[in-house]
């Protein structure tokens, strides 16, 4: 009994040694905006969403209806993509905030092993003065 104790503690502990499954990080405003993200398992998926909050008076909250985001890709062999999307900026509200979490890929998978760098531009845009960052989420998935 004492050693099926013993293995079950150490199987725990390696567990729990193994590389997180998800990233989650938030760059203050005004940027710039560069996450780096491990994709080492060209077998398992990605899903990636962005999340903001925005501040400012409930006439400025109520104008900011979308943000232009050009996001560009950078493999781990300095290969790069680059897209325009537009994040709604819908979510949950208070007053004189919103908070803003918005799925932007699922089921990624990385042609290439490694770290890769996603840079995200805004270009000018209605409600981009209230913008108080932006967070990146990635998690992989679950197929």
């Amino acid at each position: 009994m004492k050693n099926l104790s013993c293995l079950l503690s150490l199987l725990l502990l390696v567990a729990a040694c193994r590389e997180p499954s998800s990233l989650e990080e938030f760059i203050p405003a005004p940027g710039p905006y560069e996450f780096q993200v491990e994709m080492s398992d060209t077998t398992a998926s990605y899903d990636f969403s962005f999340f903001t909050r925005l501040d400012g008076y409930p006439s400025d909250l109520q104008a900011a209806h979308e943000l232009p985001l050009r996001i560009t890709w950078i493999s781990p062999s300095d290969s790069s993509y680059t897209e325009s999307v537009y994040m709604p900026l819908s979510g949950r509200s208070s007053v004189f905030s919103r908070q803003v979490f918005q799925p932007y890929r699922a089921h990624v998978r990385p042609v290439q092993p490694g770290l890769w760098t996603l840079r995200v531009a805004i270009p000018y845009a209605d409600g981009r003065e209230i913008l108080r960052g932006l967070g990146l989420v990635v998690a992989q998935s679950s197929d």
